[in-house]
């Protein structure tokens, strides 16, 4: 992923993400959750727009600038819908395995607890 421009309005990035999309260009929002909390409280000012494919980031960033730029690496709806699919999978899974392991360190570190005071 690489950044293709930061943004001081949510809206304007979801605006810009939802016109790179049309174009077949796969983006991501980061920091949406800490901006939308108040960034007196998370330090999120701002949110970044980044391209997902690498091989799509410089016509992504030519778009934004001129959007009549012609888009010349743009996939269809269907692959961009396959993509995020796999992706979403993928979140899914680490997830699992992140509250798996805090769950078993949680049980380790109580055992070790218990056998102490017994």
């Amino acid at each position: 992923m690489q950044l293709i421009q930061q943004y001081y309005s949510l809206l304007d990035a979801e605006y810009a993400a939802l016109a790179l999309r049309q174009e077949g260009i796969i983006t991501h929002i980061s920091s949406k959750h800490s901006f939308n909390m108040s960034g007196y409280v998370t330090g999120a000012f701002k949110v970044g727009l980044w391209s997902v494919l690498d091989g799509q980031h410089q016509d992504a960033c030519d778009f934004i600038c001129d959007n009549n730029h012609e888009v010349t690496t743009g996939i269809s709806e269907q692959e961009m819908v396959e993509l995020e699919s796999s992706s979403d999978m993928k979140r899914i899974v680490n997830q699992f395995l992140i509250h798996a392991i805090a769950g078993l360190a949680v049980f380790t570190a109580t055992l070790a607890y218990v056998m102490n005071k017994v």
